[in-house]
């Protein structure tokens, strides 16, 4: 089974919703595994960790996301109205092209965002209107 990352805003959390409920449909032929982070890593004193990845203290969060994204096989970049400026997107789109091939990577807006533009290290990629059905094929 194909293994995803899903990078994203965490305002567009809906938008990962929305895809694991659909594969949860059997009728539906999106299968694959979810490699995304589950929850917030937290500091030593129980908050979340909101550093930009090149802070020293992200250093937590960085081993947790790069596990997840080499264990990946796909990486879904998902657009919403503000991902542009997400260094931790543009992070995690960079980790995942070290170790695979860009033809994994599928940029995609979210279905509230029709403007905005995609963030650093997928701008030359094709920016693809919200479509379950083009992700199912994808990740097959």
């Amino acid at each position: 089974m194909t293994t995803v990352f899903i990078s994203h805003n965490h305002q567009d959390n809906h938008c990962i919703e929305q895809i694991k409920s659909i594969r949860q449909n059997p009728n539906h032929p999106l299968t694959f595994e979810d490699r995304s982070l589950a929850e917030a890593i937290c500091n030593e004193h129980g908050h979340t960790n909101r550093r930009p990845p090149s802070d020293m203290r992200s250093e937590p969060v960085r081993e947790v996301i790069a596990k997840l994204l080499g264990g990946s096989h796909k990486l879904l970049v998902l657009v919403g109205k503000d991902t542009h400026s997400k260094l931790w997107v543009e992070w995690e789109i960079g980790q995942f092209k070290k170790h695979n091939s860009e033809r994994n990577i599928l940029v995609m807006r979210t279905p509230d965002n029709i403007y905005s533009g995609a963030p650093k290290g997928v701008q030359e990629f094709e920016l693809y209107a919200w479509d379950l059905n083009r992700i199912a094929q994808w990740a097959s």
